[in-house]
């Protein structure tokens, strides 16, 4: 009985001892079926799509972890009583060829995933370069490890010298050619030779305690081999970091055959050596991994420099634009009627859905009168996460050039504006979160200057959207046009974190306070400041947890910015108070001057869901109580911000109809599923 309990014990014993390889091991198993099939699949599905070229980086990646959490776990295995007094589970420091492939087998579960994300994304790739890339990659990834072996054996002890079940081609099973050969080299190679290491490595050793030393060196001070093998692998690791990171730094916003996953990897590269190794010394004195862990970011996180900031630029006079002048001019150049859009959110299916939308709407007006131009009759374009995305690349097609001033792309440049705005950006965001963002965490004194503080995977983000489209331009640039007529208002709806009220970053001014006192824009907030589109899109756009929570980089207390879809995902609130002000204005200016006429006017409404499909009841259990409010808040939000603009809409244009008899314009909201150039994703209203 005393046995099996002992068993028992030592057993949950090193599944405490080893829970960071497990944890990352488990992790590396389970996140692409989770990315696949599960409830992440709308945001990581992407992350599985993968070229030749991509699969290649992958195994190599995705092998050395494997590796890395085999050598860390061998450690803690070969040391168990030496450090921390428990049974040793691993006798003999001996590595079988199926050990190698044993701790592949993570790596499985991400090639299979990719196969089937393969087959339905890139069927026009013939498979055996497909598969022969991630072979490739899979035999370099072997040929490194067995170099860090070799290099390991070389500045290691040996074990009994002398005697040959010792030696380490008996220690070592590999299969490549000529392996053992090059083993046993290594084992009687030494790179470094003293001629007393006893004495050495006393004094090397004479300020450390004994109790330190264990698991790590014998008595006479000498690493042992696993340790070496450590050691050898976290260099490896370390390269292999530093050459991914700095590959992706110098093309950022520009095409590469890394993809995101590979510095998802990564990232659980350094973090299972990180962890491990701080784990290996703490937990032969009971000290939680946790305790460290969040005293040293708590202490970080006290840094100003830590939190996240986005650079605005100041003493710019900005011209007035109002809604009523912009819905005046717009309506005297088209005396037909003007066009209002919302775009919802939805992530990259939103951007490129509202990017092909719009760019459509342009095709089929132009194929049924030459003359008509869609894109110049659009008066406002209220824009919200994913769908701020592509009206960003659709609103930089205007051009400020004399008489070609306005909207005229030709039809490849149309295709190319749908073609950005559907560009993933997620390998430069996992790059940022990979590289940039460990050091603002943890490190956050180091960074003083304006420009350290704003550099974040929400800039990073900026800077990928500005490569793509050549996008420089500042709000104050694009509020040129408006006020005559030939540039259309566009605001990015965005929320403040601290008190949830909707901000508007806009290119048209209206007083807020006259419809809503909770309502705040760019403008109000900081008058006679500027700032970059793509900041403002970025932060209309700011997904959580994918773009930080960002205040302006200031000298005074800020509030926080994050995606305008936790307020009103449509983008319609924004839009209905922006066109009832310019309607009210106008009217007012009629009844003194009656030649002022008010347009007619069509709302569109582009979402990239269809919103009013509910999803089917389902038997539930008692564990449903666990989580049903978090299901029904997160339900209800959608729900109630749909019905919310749907009834204000219904409002205005009630409001307007009554007004008919006194010649004013007309406001169309019909709701339409259906067009000819939609195609079946997605719903477009109108």
């Amino acid at each position: 009985m005393d046995s099996r309990f002992r068993k028992v014990t030592t057993f949950f014993s090193y599944c405490y001892l080893l829970r960071i390889p497990l944890l990352i091991g488990l992790i590396l198993i389970t996140l692409p079926p989770f990315a696949i099939w599960g409830s992440g699949r709308s945001l990581l599905e992407n992350l599985f799509v993968l070229t030749a070229g991509n699969i290649f980086w992958v195994m190599i990646v995705a092998l050395i972890l494997a590796w890395s959490l085999l050598v860390a776990s061998r450690v803690v295995l070969l040391n168990g009583r030496d450090r921390f007094g428990i049974d040793t589970w691993m006798k003999q420091d001996v590595l079988q060829w199926w050990h190698l492939l044993l701790a592949s087998l993570p790596t499985v579960s991400l090639f299979v995933c990719a196969c089937v994300e393969k087959n339905r994304a890139f069927a026009a790739v013939s498979w055996w370069k497909w598969a022969g890339a991630g072979l490739a990659g899979a035999a370099i990834a072997y040929a490194i490890g067995f170099l860090g072996l070799v290099v390991s054996l070389t500045l290691g002890p040996r074990y009994h010298p002398g005697d040959s079940k010792f030696d380490a081609k008996r220690r070592f099973r590999v299969p490549f050619f000529y392996g053992e050969t090059m083993l046993d080299w290594a084992d009687h190679f030494r790179f470094i030779r003293l001629k007393d290491p006893e004495r050495f490595a006393k004094w090397a050793l004479a300020n450390i305690p004994a109790d330190l030393r264990r698991g790590y060196a014998d008595r006479k001070g000498h690493l042992y081999p696993g340790q070496w093998l450590v050691l050898t692998l976290m260099t490896i690791s370390v390269i292999v970091y530093s050459s991914v990171g700095t590959f992706r730094a110098f093309r950022l916003g520009m095409p590469t055959s890394v993809p995101a996953i590979v510095y998802v990897l990564v990232l659980m590269l350094a973090l299972n050596w990180v962890l491990s190794v701080i784990a290996f010394f703490l937990d032969r004195y009971r000290v939680p991994l946790i305790l460290p862990t969040v005293l040293f970011c708590t202490l970080a996180g006290q840094f100003p420099q830590s939190d996240h900031y986005f650079a605005m630029r100041d003493g710019i006079l900005v011209p007035p634009v109002s809604p009523a002048r912009t819905l005046a001019s717009h309506g005297k150049n088209h005396p037909a009627g003007v066009v209002v859009v919302s775009t919802a959110g939805g992530g990259i299916q939103a951007a490129g859905w509202t990017a092909k939308v719009l760019t459509g709407l342009q095709q089929e007006c132009s194929a049924v009168n030459s003359d008509a131009n869609f894109a110049d009759s659009i008066a406002a374009i209220s824009a919200v996460s994913g769908g701020a995305v592509g009206t960003l690349f659709f609103m930089n097609q205007y051009r400020v050039a004399g008489e070609s001033r306005g909207f005229h792309p030709d039809t490849v440049d149309l295709q190319d504006i749908v073609k950005k705005a559907e560009t993933p950006a997620l390998s430069d965001i996992a790059w940022a979160i990979a590289y940039v963002e460990p050091s603002r965490a943890l490190f956050p004194y180091w960074r003083n200057s304006a420009e350290e503080k704003i550099v974040d995977r929400g800039f990073v983000l900026e800077q990928t959207w500005r490569n793509q489209g050549s996008i420089y331009a500042y709000i104050s640039n694009w509020r040129e046009g408006v006020a005559d007529g030939w540039r259309p208002a566009v605001i990015f709806n965005a929320t403040i974190a601290e008190t949830g009220q909707p901000f508007l970053l806009s290119t048209s001014d209206f007083d807020t306070g006259s419809t809503s006192p909770t309502r705040q824009t760019f403008a109000q907030a900081y008058p006679n400041s500027d700032l970059p589109v793509v900041t403002a899109a970025r932060l209309a756009a700011s997904f959580p947890y994918v773009s930080p929570a960002s205040r302006p980089l200031s000298s005074r207390p800020e509030y926080h910015l994050v995606d305008g879809g936790y307020y009103d995902n449509f983008g319609v609130d924004s839009l209905i108070a922006w066109l009832n002000q310019g309607l009210d204005n106008l009217g007012k200016e009629k009844e003194h001057s009656p030649e002022v006429s008010l347009p007619n006017v069509l709302f569109i409404q582009i979402r990239s869901f269809p919103y009013d499909a509910f999803p089917s009841p389902a038997s539930r259990g008692w564990f449903y109580q666990s989580y049903a409010p978090v299901d029904a808040l997160m339900s209800v939000r959608t729900t109630a911000q749909l019905v919310r603009d749907r009834d204000e809409l219904d409002l205005l244009k009630r409001k307007w109809a009554e007004r008919r008899s006194n010649r004013y314009g007309k406001l169309c909201v019909s709701r339409s599923r259906s067009a000819a150039f939609l195609g079946a994703n997605g719903a477009a209203e109108g």
